[in-house]
Protein backbone atom coordinates (compact mmCIF):
# COMPACT_ATOMS: atom_id res chain seq x y z
CA UNK A 1 0.00 0.00 0.00
CA UNK A 2 1.27 3.17 -1.22
CA UNK A 3 1.85 6.14 1.84
CA UNK A 4 0.19 9.02 1.89
CA UNK A 5 1.56 12.41 0.44
CA UNK A 6 3.02 14.77 2.04
CA UNK A 7 2.65 18.49 0.51
CA UNK A 8 3.90 21.57 1.53
CA UNK A 9 2.07 24.60 2.15
CA UNK A 10 1.29 26.59 -1.09
CA UNK A 11 0.73 30.11 0.15
CA UNK A 12 0.35 31.98 3.21
CA UNK A 13 -2.77 34.57 3.32
CA UNK A 14 -2.78 37.35 6.26
CA UNK A 15 -6.25 38.64 7.16
CA UNK A 16 -6.04 41.49 9.90
CA UNK A 17 -2.25 41.39 10.28
CA UNK A 18 -3.07 39.26 13.66
CA UNK A 19 -4.11 35.94 12.42
CA UNK A 20 -2.33 33.97 9.76
CA UNK A 21 -4.24 31.55 7.32
CA UNK A 22 -1.79 28.63 5.34
CA UNK A 23 -3.31 27.43 2.01
CA UNK A 24 -2.24 23.64 2.24
CA UNK A 25 -4.08 22.19 -0.60
CA UNK A 26 -5.79 23.77 -3.84
CA UNK A 27 -8.49 22.86 -5.54
CA UNK A 28 -6.79 20.72 -8.44
CA UNK A 29 -4.66 18.80 -5.75
CA UNK A 30 -7.65 17.78 -3.82
CA UNK A 31 -9.86 16.57 -6.50
CA UNK A 32 -5.99 14.30 -7.57
CA UNK A 33 -6.30 13.12 -3.65
CA UNK A 34 -9.66 12.26 -4.08
CA UNK A 35 -9.17 10.26 -7.22
CA UNK A 36 -6.22 8.21 -5.67
CA UNK A 37 -8.54 7.73 -2.11
CA UNK A 38 -11.19 6.34 -4.39
CA UNK A 39 -8.60 3.99 -6.49
CA UNK A 40 -7.60 2.78 -3.22
CA UNK A 41 -11.13 2.16 -1.85
CA UNK A 42 -11.99 0.16 -5.18
CA UNK A 43 -8.54 -2.08 -4.72
CA UNK A 44 -9.80 -2.57 -1.22
CA UNK A 45 -13.13 -3.38 -2.70
CA UNK A 46 -12.70 -4.87 -6.16
CA UNK A 47 -14.25 -8.09 -5.66
CA UNK A 48 -17.03 -7.09 -3.65
CA UNK A 49 -20.77 -5.83 -5.21
CA UNK A 50 -21.41 -3.26 -3.14
CA UNK A 51 -20.13 -1.10 -0.69
CA UNK A 52 -21.74 1.22 2.04
CA UNK A 53 -20.07 4.70 2.59
CA UNK A 54 -20.94 6.34 5.56
CA UNK A 55 -20.21 9.93 6.09
CA UNK A 56 -19.94 11.74 9.04
CA UNK A 57 -21.56 15.04 8.69
CA UNK A 58 -21.22 17.60 7.73
CA UNK A 59 -17.45 17.89 5.88
CA UNK A 60 -17.01 13.68 6.06
CA UNK A 61 -20.32 14.06 4.21
CA UNK A 62 -19.09 16.11 1.27
CA UNK A 63 -15.47 14.18 0.57
CA UNK A 64 -17.95 10.74 1.18
CA UNK A 65 -20.01 12.14 -2.00
CA UNK A 66 -16.91 12.90 -3.85
CA UNK A 67 -15.54 9.21 -3.22
CA UNK A 68 -18.66 7.89 -4.40
CA UNK A 69 -18.50 10.03 -8.00
CA UNK A 70 -15.04 9.02 -8.21
CA UNK A 71 -15.62 5.01 -7.26
CA UNK A 72 -18.51 5.09 -9.90
CA UNK A 73 -16.49 6.33 -12.76
CA UNK A 74 -14.38 3.32 -12.25
CA UNK A 75 -16.18 0.31 -11.00
CA UNK A 76 -19.55 -1.35 -11.34
CA UNK A 77 -19.25 -1.37 -7.62
CA UNK A 78 -22.87 -0.15 -6.02
CA UNK A 79 -22.35 2.53 -3.75
CA UNK A 80 -25.21 3.02 -0.43
CA UNK A 81 -24.81 6.28 0.84
CA UNK A 82 -25.26 6.91 4.52
CA UNK A 83 -24.91 10.34 6.68
CA UNK A 84 -23.47 10.05 10.20
CA UNK A 85 -24.34 12.83 12.93
CA UNK A 86 -22.98 13.54 15.78
CA UNK A 87 -21.62 15.94 17.94
CA UNK A 88 -17.92 16.09 17.31
CA UNK A 89 -17.13 18.31 20.80
CA UNK A 90 -18.67 15.35 22.90
CA UNK A 91 -19.04 12.27 20.40
CA UNK A 92 -19.61 10.20 23.95
CA UNK A 93 -22.96 11.92 24.68
CA UNK A 94 -25.23 10.53 22.36
CA UNK A 95 -25.38 7.65 19.82
CA UNK A 96 -24.76 8.76 16.26
CA UNK A 97 -27.88 9.21 14.39
CA UNK A 98 -27.45 7.73 10.67
CA UNK A 99 -29.61 8.84 7.52
CA UNK A 100 -31.33 6.87 6.38
CA UNK A 101 -32.56 4.94 8.84
CA UNK A 102 -29.70 1.92 8.96
CA UNK A 103 -30.87 -1.33 7.93
CA UNK A 104 -29.19 -4.80 8.33
CA UNK A 105 -25.56 -4.77 7.37
CA UNK A 106 -24.48 -7.87 8.52
CA UNK A 107 -21.88 -9.21 6.04
CA UNK A 108 -21.35 -5.70 4.22
CA UNK A 109 -18.51 -3.53 3.35
CA UNK A 110 -18.27 -0.56 4.79
CA UNK A 111 -16.34 2.80 4.46
CA UNK A 112 -16.66 5.30 7.02
CA UNK A 113 -15.22 8.86 6.01
CA UNK A 114 -14.35 11.81 7.64
CA UNK A 115 -12.67 15.38 6.66
CA UNK A 116 -9.47 15.04 9.52
CA UNK A 117 -8.31 13.03 11.65
CA UNK A 118 -7.24 14.32 14.85
CA UNK A 119 -7.69 13.08 17.98
CA UNK A 120 -9.40 9.92 16.91
CA UNK A 121 -12.78 10.17 19.13
CA UNK A 122 -15.17 11.33 16.35
CA UNK A 123 -14.12 8.50 13.98
CA UNK A 124 -14.35 5.81 17.20
CA UNK A 125 -17.72 6.78 17.98
CA UNK A 126 -19.05 6.40 14.26
CA UNK A 127 -17.62 3.01 14.23
CA UNK A 128 -19.13 1.62 17.53
CA UNK A 129 -22.25 1.49 17.04
CA UNK A 130 -21.86 0.05 13.24
CA UNK A 131 -19.78 -3.18 15.14
CA UNK A 132 -22.95 -4.83 16.46
CA UNK A 133 -24.04 -5.33 12.85
CA UNK A 134 -20.79 -7.85 12.40
CA UNK A 135 -19.91 -6.41 9.01
CA UNK A 136 -17.72 -8.32 6.60
CA UNK A 137 -15.17 -5.09 6.97
CA UNK A 138 -15.48 -1.91 8.26
CA UNK A 139 -12.59 0.60 7.15
CA UNK A 140 -12.09 4.40 7.70
CA UNK A 141 -10.88 7.17 4.99
CA UNK A 142 -10.04 10.36 5.81
CA UNK A 143 -8.86 13.75 3.55
CA UNK A 144 -6.42 14.76 6.31
CA UNK A 145 -4.76 12.84 9.05
CA UNK A 146 -3.03 15.16 12.04
CA UNK A 147 -1.40 12.47 13.94
CA UNK A 148 -2.07 13.72 17.05
CA UNK A 149 -4.51 10.31 18.26
CA UNK A 150 -5.58 9.76 21.58
CA UNK A 151 -7.69 6.99 20.87
CA UNK A 152 -6.00 3.98 18.92
CA UNK A 153 -8.01 5.19 15.67
CA UNK A 154 -5.87 3.82 12.15
CA UNK A 155 -6.99 5.42 9.13
CA UNK A 156 -7.34 2.60 5.58
CA UNK A 157 -7.16 5.43 3.25
CA UNK A 158 -5.66 8.88 4.23
CA UNK A 159 -5.07 11.65 1.42
CA UNK A 160 -2.35 13.44 3.04
CA UNK A 161 -0.80 13.45 6.75
CA UNK A 162 0.08 17.09 7.90
CA UNK A 163 2.27 17.80 10.79
CA UNK A 164 0.85 21.03 12.91
CA UNK A 165 0.59 21.96 16.44
CA UNK A 166 -2.08 21.52 18.79
CA UNK A 167 -3.10 24.73 18.40
CA UNK A 168 -3.62 24.74 14.62
CA UNK A 169 -6.70 24.11 13.33
CA UNK A 170 -7.41 22.27 9.71
CA UNK A 171 -10.32 23.42 7.80
CA UNK A 172 -11.84 21.42 4.73
CA UNK A 173 -13.97 22.86 2.05
CA UNK A 174 -15.62 20.71 -0.15
CA UNK A 175 -19.39 22.34 -0.72
CA UNK A 176 -18.08 24.18 -3.40
CA UNK A 177 -16.22 24.88 -6.02
CA UNK A 178 -12.71 25.46 -5.34
CA UNK A 179 -12.51 23.26 -3.11
CA UNK A 180 -9.75 24.11 -0.07
CA UNK A 181 -8.04 23.25 2.79
CA UNK A 182 -6.05 25.54 5.19
CA UNK A 183 -4.56 25.66 8.28
CA UNK A 184 -5.35 28.78 10.90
Amino acid sequence: MKHPQKFYPLSIIDTHMEQRITQVLDHKRIVHIIERMAWQIYEHHYQVDEIYLMGIKPRGNFLSRLLEEFIQKISSITIHHYEIELDKDQPHVSDPVLTPALKDISNKHIVVVDDVLNTGSTLLYALKPLLKYRPASLSTAVLVDRNHKSFPVHCDVTGIQLSTSLQEHVFVDLSVHPFKVYLK
